[in-house]
């Protein structure tokens, strides 16, 4: 099984957008759960635009995390991705995780018990328990930087809170973090600081997913991207390199 958790803790570094097409790429390959950690529920709304917000309260991560329901329970399915959705009720993780630490490793000790080919985890734009909790599971994270002066110092933030993940949990193997230069133009300028993200020793920088407006027209109404498109085309190549 392999884990990806997509993160940056700046926000509007298309985390969700990489989320759910990366699961959907992932999931003409093999199995695929998609796990949604953000309170803020992009990738459920994407998956389930139609659903009034008491849908998601039959199952999800919250649910789970507190050991009311059971990750078979709170699974729902789309698009041949299996959803477990996220409420905004999540954001009140790190005050449960204050009287319960036990809640922080629970999603990692859940996911060992599952038997997908892969999973996708996205995760909030801050530095939260959400966070820790989503890089506790992962062999690989994902993270998402957009053509921003802060790119380069997020990336060293995320590097941390990595670290972090990793002394809470020594016995776990140490993760592969991989740099997605996403909303990538072609201009001098943003191909100077792509170079600049190049020059970072011992990260992995894929290829960049460009910019393109389909792609954020598309994850806003909840459609997949039209297969055989550029934007498709780079999805697909990224699920190969992660597969």
């Amino acid at each position: 099984m392999k884990i990806i958790t997509v993160a940056n803790i700046k926000g509007g570094t298309s985390k969700s957008t990489t989320a759910i097409h990366l699961a959907l790429a992932l999931s003409k390959k093999g199995s695929t759960l998609a796990i949604d950690m953000d309170p803020q529920a992009d990738l459920s709304d994407f998956f389930f635009p139609e659903e009034p917000v008491e849908f998601f309260d039959s199952g999800n991560t919250l649910s789970v995390l507190n050991a009311e329901t059971t990750l078979a329970e709170s699974i729902k399915n789309s698009n041949n991705v299996d959803v477990l959705p996220s409420i905004i009720e999540l954001s009140d993780l790190s005050y449960l995780a204050s009287k319960d630490f036990s809640i922080i490793p629970r999603l990692k000790n859940v996911l060992l018990k599952t038997k997908y080919d892969y999973v996708v985890i996205d995760t909030p734009g801050s530095g939260s328990s959400e966070n820790i909790t989503s890089y506790l599971p992962a062999s690989v994270i994902l993270v998402p930087v957009t053509p921003s002066k802060w790119a380069v110092r997020t990336v060293a933030q995320v590097l941390k809170k990595v670290s972090e993940a990793e002394r809470f949990d020594e016995q776990s193997k140490k993760k592969s973090v991989m740099i997605l230069p996403s909303q990538w133009g072609t201009s001098q300028k943003q191909m100077d600081l792509l170079d600049k993200l190049r020059n970072i020793k011992s990260l992995k920088i894929l290829e960049p997913i460009p910019k393109n407006d389909s792609i954020r027209d598309r994850t806003e109404t909840g459609k997949p991207l039209q297969e055989g498109s550029a934007p498709w085309k780079a999805f697909e190549n990224l699920a190969e390199i992660l597969k």
